[in-house]
C-alpha cells in the first residue's frame, strides 16, 4: 500500500507552493495531502493515519498530544530559522525531524523521500509552466524570462512566447532569426516530427534556451490547443528539456485548454480597480464552467514594484537579476514571508 504524507500549514500561501512543487513530480513513491485548518486535518486523522507530516514548527509544540502525533509515525519539522540540518527530537510516539523551511522546495522532497526510506524515481517527462493573466501586466514578459533563468539553474529549460506581439525581438536579440513561425511550418510538413532543422532555431542565450516570437500572429491562433501542446512537448522532448516555460496569451485559442495542460501556472496581477475585476472575472468564469480545478492550479503572483526597467538590456541586467531575486524567494517561500 502506497504511503500517505500529509503537509500541514496554516500559511495557506506557502502550503499551495510547497504542494504545487511536490506535486509536479510523477511517480513519488507516497500521496499527499496538504491541510491548512487543523480541523480539517482533524477530521481526515480519525479515518486516515499519516505515515509522515510535514508541519510548520508554528503550528506543532513538542510534547503535546497534537493529533499529528499521536497518528504519524513520522514528522517532519519546517522551522523559521536555519539549524542543524536533520536534527531530530522526540515526540510522544513519532519520530521528529527539523528541516529549515525556506529552502528549495526539491530540497525538501529529497528530505521527505529519505525520511520515508524511499527512493526518487527518476522523472523523464517534461514539464509545461505556464505564465498567464487577464491582466495587462507590463512585467509579465519579464516575470516570464527569469522565471525561465531560474528554472535553468536546476535543469534545461526552453522559454516560449505565445504573444500575437511579443516585443521581444530586441530583448531576445531575435531579430532576423527564423522564429516560431517558421517552426510551426516546418513541423507541419515533416507530418509532425522534429527535424535537424527545427532543431537549430532554437537560440541560446546565458543561462537558457528560446526560440524566437512568431512573426505572423496567426501561426498561434490557428492551431488548436491540443496540437500546440504536443508541438512543445515533442521539441522539448527531442532537444532534450526537462521544462517549458510557455508564455499564454488571448492569441492562444482556449487559454484554459493550454493552462489545463501546465503543471503549473503563475498568473501576475495587480491591485488596481479594474485589474482586480478582471481577475475576479475570469475565476466567476471558470467556476460556472465547472472549471474549478483549473483555477486551483492557479498561483497568483503580485510582481515587485520597484520601478524596475525592463528593456533591450534586461537580461544580464541589475534589474533582471534582482528579479531572478524574486523569482528565486518565490520557490522557497519567502516571497510570501517577504513581499
Amino acid at each position: 500500500m502506497q504511503e500517505n504524507c500529509i503537509i500541514f500549514d496554516t500559511d495557506e500561501q506557502y502550503g499551495k507552493r510547497l504542494m504545487c512543487a511536490i506535486s509536479r513530480h510523477k511517480n513519488l513513491p507516497f500521496g499527499v495531502q496538504l491541510f491548512t485548518r487543523a480541523d480539517e486535518m482533524e477530521i481526515y486523522l480519525e479515518h486516515h493515519t499519516a505515515d509522515m507530516m510535514v508541519v510548520s514548527e508554528t503550528c506543532c509544540e513538542y510534547g503535546a498530544e497534537k493529533p499529528c502525533e499521536k497518528q504519524a509515525k513520522k514528522m517532519l519539522v519546517l522551522t523559521e530559522e536555519q539549524k542543524t540540518a536533520g536534527e531530530n527530537k522526540s515526540g510522544n510516539t513519532t519520530e521528529v525531524r527539523e528541516i529549515y523551511k525556506y529552502q528549495p522546495a526539491d530540497s525538501i522532497l529529497r528530505e521527505i523521500i529519505q525520511f520515508l526510506g524511499g527512493k526518487e524515481q527518476k522523472q523523464e517527462d517534461v514539464e509545461l509552466i505556464g505564465v498567464y493573466s487577464p491582466v495587462y501586466e507590463p512585467l509579465r514578459s519579464a516575470f516570464a524570462l527569469s522565471l525561465t533563468q531560474v528554472m535553468a539553474e536546476s535543469g534545461r529549460t526552453l522559454y516560449c512566447n505565445l504573444e500575437a506581439f511579443s516585443g521581444l525581438e530586441e530583448v531576445l536579440a531575435a531579430q532576423d532569426r527564423e522564429n516560431l513561425s517558421d517552426m510551426i511550418y516546418y513541423y507541419r510538413n515533416a507530418g509532425a516530427k522534429v527535424t535537424e532543422q527545427m532543431k537549430q532555431m532554437i537560440v541560446s542565450l546565458p543561462g537558457f534556451d528560446y526560440i524566437a516570437p512568431v512573426e505572423f500572429a496567426q501561426d498561434i491562433s490557428s492551431m488548436q490547443t491540443q496540437e500546440l501542446t504536443e508541438f512543445f512537448l515533442k521539441i522539448a522532448k527531442e532537444c532534450g528539456y526537462q521544462k517549458v516555460v510557455l508564455e499564454i496569451s488571448s492569441a492562444v485559442a482556449s487559454q484554459w485548454k493550454m493552462i489545463f495542460a501546465c503543471s503549473r501556472v503563475y498568473m501576475p496581477v495587480r491591485q488596481d480597480y479594474i485589474s482586480v475585476r478582471k481577475v475576479q472575472a475570469f475565476e466567476k468564469y471558470l467556476l460556472m464552467a465547472g472549471m474549478e480545478h483549473l483555477w486551483n492550479r492557479i498561483e497568483k503572483v503580485e510582481l515587485p514594484q520597484n520601478n524596475l526597467q525592463f528593456n533591450a538590456a534586461y537580461i544580464g541586467s541589475r534589474e533582471g537579476e534582482e528579479m531572478n531575486g524574486f523569482v528565486r524567494a518565490l520557490f522557497t517561500g519567502q516571497a510570501a514571508k517577504n513581499p
